[in-house]
């Protein structure tokens, strides 16, 4: 009895050590690295295929450990210990590999590739925990909580292999994110529109009058020039050369600003219809568009002949929706026409 508490002593002085080492190393993930480093001369591909050799090698130390802690006898405490030595240095080698990541790439790539990696430990903390919390407890074939950890680990490591390989890739799924998202709130309004709303909620649902509908197609209309705003800045970056500029930072920064405001104008029209809300909605969103567009224009890959061309027709399409909903709010009185001198 003693030397079975002994060991057990001994495992969980093990599992507490590697619990905080893996702690540590999350916060070694937000360090500054000590030598940034830079686009010139660093090779995208030859550390693309590191990493994932680093993951490779991780998800399988983190193997390594569950079979043994499934299969009787258990290891040592000395054998534990050599294999988390092995799954640590596998963490501090996806840490290593962050840190020698450009920091002039673009920040979305960045970001993308330092969360996959703080993923990537957070599961072996959770694997380390569970190797913890089992210790000495018997559970039925193929049902150890060992396995979901593990499986885990090994997912977060899959997850490091699909990240985008450049900055313009990780801003285009970025935005894809936000016309999705943009997608959904138009399909929502259009749901209420065509009376699914009140198909769910029958005869308690608030509907619109006549006059709400006058400044619900305009509306609407500009959150449709928004969606195809993102989804042209979304195409035009594709047709792009330059793989790594943070300029696509630029675009994505500006992008982002329009989901929110897209919400709040959407919200505004539901019914009862607010039109106060919707006239101060309408007019955030309209002078956004406006300054997205101007940003736009500014960068190296909306100069083509089809990028003005676009960004000429989205302009367009904002002043004749925000016309049309200024007309409306004139002949309700909320709203004067204005001469210009």
């Amino acid at each position: 009895m003693g030397d079975k508490g002994d060991k057990k002593s001994l495992y969980k002085k093990t599992f507490k050590t590697m619990e905080q080492n893996m702690k540590n190393f999350l916060e070694q993930v937000d360090d500054t690295s000590p030598e940034p480093k830079f686009v010139t001369d660093f090779d995208f591909s030859v550390f693309c295929v590191d990493l994932n050799k680093i993951c490779d090698k991780l998800s399988f130390e983190a193997n390594k450990i569950s079979l043994s802690w499934l299969s009787p006898p258990a290891p040592s405490n000395s054998d534990m210990v050599s294999m988390g030595s092995c799954l640590e240095l596998a963490c501090v080698a996806t840490i290593a590999a962050f840190h020698s990541f450009p920091t002039d790439a673009g920040l979305a790539v960045r970001i993308s590739l330092k969360e996959a990696i703080k993923n990537v430990i957070e599961s072996c903390l959770g694997f380390v925990k569970t190797l913890n919390e089992t210790l000495g407890k018997k559970f039925p074939a193929n049902s150890h909580s060992i396995l979901q950890s593990f499986g885990l680990v090994t997912s977060k490591c899959e997850a490091i292999k699909k990240l985008p390989k450049s900055n313009k890739m990780a801003c285009i799924v970025l935005i894809k994110d936000q016309y999705d998202i943009l997608k959904d709130a138009l399909s929502e309004l259009e749901e209420v529109k065509n009376g699914d709303f009140i198909d769910d909620f029958g005869d308690s649902a608030e509907q619109w009058t006549e006059n709400d509908h006058q400044v619900i197609n305009p509306s609407i209309g500009l959150i449709k020039t928004s969606i195809v705003l993102v989804k042209k800045c979304s195409d035009t970056i594709k047709k792009s050369g330059l793989e790594n500029s943070s300029e696509y930072d630029t675009a994505l920064e500006n992008i982002n600003k329009l989901s929110p405001l897209v919400d709040d104008l959407a919200l505004s029209l539901y019914p009862p219809l607010d039109w106060s809300e919707c006239k101060q909605s309408n007019q955030i969103l309209k002078a956004s568009l406006e300054e997205v567009l101007l940003c736009l224009s500014t960068l190296h890959f909306m100069q083509s002949e089809d990028a003005i061309k676009w960004r000429e027709f989205v302009g367009k399409a904002v002043i004749h929706n925000f016309s049309e909903i200024q007309r409306v709010f004139i002949t309700q009185g909320m709203a004067e026409i204005k001469v210009s001198e």
